[in-house]
């Protein structure tokens, strides 16, 4: 007991020291080790405009691209019901996509889309696009949101024209792959609206709504939610805070595209999460497909690998290797906004951080919260 306390303690006093030099803004910081959350923290601050506002493990925060684990978890509850199989063809279910060129587009099945190694390209933008403050995201200077959407090849009123998520289907037969399907990588952030169009039309029911019966309920993770609304007026909430000064950055909000980052959650709802694909829990979702999973499907490009030889994606899990330790995790991040959940399955253990400031400090906590367990 007391060699777990000395753990933490040196946890604490490493977080703190990283924190010293942020000037205000929060983690939130929660550990497991297989069913049980060890330890929860916060650091620093919430908020910190008009007054300061403390930071804690129940403090609700973007998580961004962790959003896609719960899409995928989704989709293997679809499998565990025979509704649908990882190779079908997305076709099958939703003839209307399509890309550039049919006879390829044809052939993507619904793995993969989940594991980025469709063909498509990365820089799409046609997900983030449609948030419905965009305008003020790109307002630094009075041509950045026309520089915008120059960059990603899109009009203004292409975007406007996307009122649902069949009609973020339907844009994709603009795009031209870039590499054969099935026979690259590439982390196409815009394809899990797809999977959440493909979901919906195959059980006829609103992706959120599954998520909060199937997923969140069963698994006790009651702050976890889509609705930015209630976020953004939350007693307990963060605000995100840019560069040296701090300048808050708009919220992060898009229902339309909640399943590539636009989902809600705590450090310990997520370290809940986190026990449930360590443990496991039958009722939400069966061990071998838990499993499945975590198992990597490719290699990630270059600009993914971190100068890691083995980084490779699996369906909505990163999968690499630590100091001869297999790890899973998926990490998230937009302006200001950081998150980070990661598992060390051969330690049970489990590690979410969440911040409301750019940088790599979630990458650095994770690090060392690892080395402390893996140095035992």
């Amino acid at each position: 007991m007391k060699q777990t306390i000395d753990k933490l303690e040196n946890i604490t006093d490493y977080i703190e020291k990283i924190m010293n030099d942020q000037q205000g803004v929060g983690a939130s910081v929660a550990i497991v080790n297989g069913s049980d959350i060890i330890y929860s923290k916060g650091f620093g601050h919430s908020q910190i405009h008009p007054e300061n506002q403390p930071i804690d493990g129940d403090t609700l925060m973007s998580i961004q691209s962790v959003s896609k684990n719960f899409m995928a978890l989704s989709i293997m509850q679809l499998v565990e019901k025979n509704l649908l199989s990882l190779n079908d063809e997305v076709v099958h279910y939703l003839p209307y996509f399509r890309t550039r060129n049919k006879e390829q587009s044809d052939t993507i099945t619904i793995r993969h889309l989940l594991s980025h190694t469709a063909g498509l390209p990365a820089d799409l933008g046609i997900a983030n696009m449609t948030a419905p403050n965009v305008k003020e995201i790109f307002s630094d200077t009075p041509t950045e949101f026309q520089e915008a959407l120059d960059y990603y090849n899109l009009t203004e009123e292409e975007i406007d024209s996307i009122k649902t998520r069949e009609d973020v289907t339907k844009w994709f037969q603009k795009v031209e792959l870039e590499y054969p399907v099935g026979k690259g990588w590439n982390y196409c952030t815009d394809a899990y609206v797809i999977l959440a169009d493909l979901f919906e039309k195959v059980t006829g029911t609103k992706w959120e709504t599954h998520l909060e019966d199937e997923i969140l309920a069963p698994l006790d993770m009651e702050r976890t939610t889509s609705d930015a609304y209630t976020v953004e007026e939350g007693a307990n909430s963060a605000k995100y805070y840019m560069g040296k000064d701090q300048t808050e950055t708009p919220f992060p909000k898009n229902s339309l595209s909640a399943p590539i980052g636009y989902l809600y959650s705590t450090a310990n709802d997520l370290g809940k999460y986190l026990a449930f694909h360590l443990t496991g829990n039958p009722t939400v979702l069966r061990p071998e497909l838990v499993k499945e999973m975590q198992n990597p499907i490719h290699l990630v490009s270059e600009e993914w690998r971190f100068g890691s030889e083995v980084r490779s994606y699996g369906l909505a899990w990163f999968t690499d290797n630590y100091k001869g330790f297999n790890v899973v995790e998926h990490g998230g991040g937009q302006m200001a906004v950081r998150s980070l959940i990661t598992m060390v399955p051969a330690l049970n253990l489990g590690i979410v951080v969440l911040l409301n400031f750019d940088g790599t400090a979630h990458h650095d906590i994770c690090d060392r919260i690892m080395d402390v367990f893996i140095d035992d």
